[in-house]
């Protein structure tokens, strides 16, 4: 299946949350971030199943085959993990992300289970008043100080790294490598698509978003801002931008890409910002989560003892 047929086949039949996850241009980035890569492909009459599976080393020369998001078509979840079992051998366990869950064990998140989307049939009108009225206040405030919102080219990257290294020193979070940020940027070129947009304020960068857009979904993916000039809710004005311009474009769906559930504590990590994220209202998504299959039984329970016991350590 080449790369045309493949990402017809995505666009036909994966989830809205998370799509781009299974897009060629996905599986091409992890690759070169020197990942092995698998792309599963079955139609027969149980249905089709698909799934873009990334290869994760693991000590004593073992390894795992992790599924984001998936596998996913329309073949019922028992025959989806049948055929993974089948075409993905010799892992000490899959780590899928499936639409639905079933008799399997569940792990910590490695995607967002839930998340926010806008459907942008509505138009920008509608959306605003959908709003909540203080990220409303915020979106006009933005607007009202001049804050001038556009998608820019990938030579002001020093831009976006200067205002994320502001942003996890303030938010204390750690992110990804530089690299892995400009590889992106460098691999996601075709049909899903990775870029900067940027919110100015006299002429400086304050806020900086990197967008995937594919399948007629656009995806905030990773944000940062500065620590100057708050006060003008440039994330705000950048974020109006962005999702009137996916309108203009034609687009299904704006996603947020990631809040803690529903009725979460105060204190979960993501609080503050799903508190900005569900500002814009939009709809709850919510996928079952994470689950392992082990393959090889007594690597796979080494494995999770290992685990258990670094987690103690750490809270010891």
């Amino acid at each position: 299946m080449n790369h045309t047929e493949w990402n017809n086949a995505v666009k036909r039949y994966a989830p809205r949350f998370g799509a781009f996850l299974h897009s060629w241009e996905w599986g091409e980035f992890q690759r070169a971030l020197g990942r092995e890569v698998e792309r599963v492909y079955v139609s027969d009459m149980q249905g089709v199943v698909m799934a873009q599976a990334v290869k994760i080393p693991l000590p004593a020369g073992q390894f795992y085959w992790y599924v984001p998001k998936g596998p996913f078509g329309n073949a019922s979840i028992e025959r989806q993990v049948e055929v993974l079992r089948e075409q993905l051998p010799e892992a000490m366990f899959l780590r899928i992300e499936p639409g639905e869950g079933g008799r399997m064990l569940k792990v910590p998140h490695m995607q967002p289970a839930t998340t926010v989307m806008l459907d942008l049939s509505k138009g920008e009108e509608t959306l605003l008043k959908e709003c909540k009225s203080k990220t409303r206040y915020n979106i006009r405030l933005g607007l009202k100080k001049g804050v001038e919102s556009k998608i820019v080219p990938r030579k002001r990257f020093p831009d976006f790294v200067r205002l994320l290294d502001q942003t996890t020193n303030r938010d204390q979070f750690s992110g990804h490598p530089n690299a892995y940020y400009q590889k992106m940027l460098d691999t996601l070129n075709g049909e899903a698509k990775a870029y900067l947009a940027m919110g100015f304020y006299e002429g400086r960068p304050l806020a900086a978003n990197i967008m995937i857009d594919f399948a007629g979904v656009r995806t905030y993916l990773h944000g940062a801002s500065s620590n100057l000039h708050r006060n003008v809710m440039a994330p705000y004005a950048l974020h109006w931008h962005l999702i009137a311009d996916a309108i203009e474009k034609d687009m299904k769906w704006f996603d947020f890409w990631g809040v803690a559930p529903v009725g979460a504590s105060k204190k979960h990590a993501w609080s503050g910002i799903s508190r900005y994220k569900y500002g814009f209202s939009g709809e709850v998504v919510e996928h079952p989560g994470t689950f392992d299959l082990p393959v090889k039984h007594l690597w796979y329970g080494a494995y999770r003892t290992v685990r258990v016991l670094r987690r103690l350590r750490i809270r010891l």
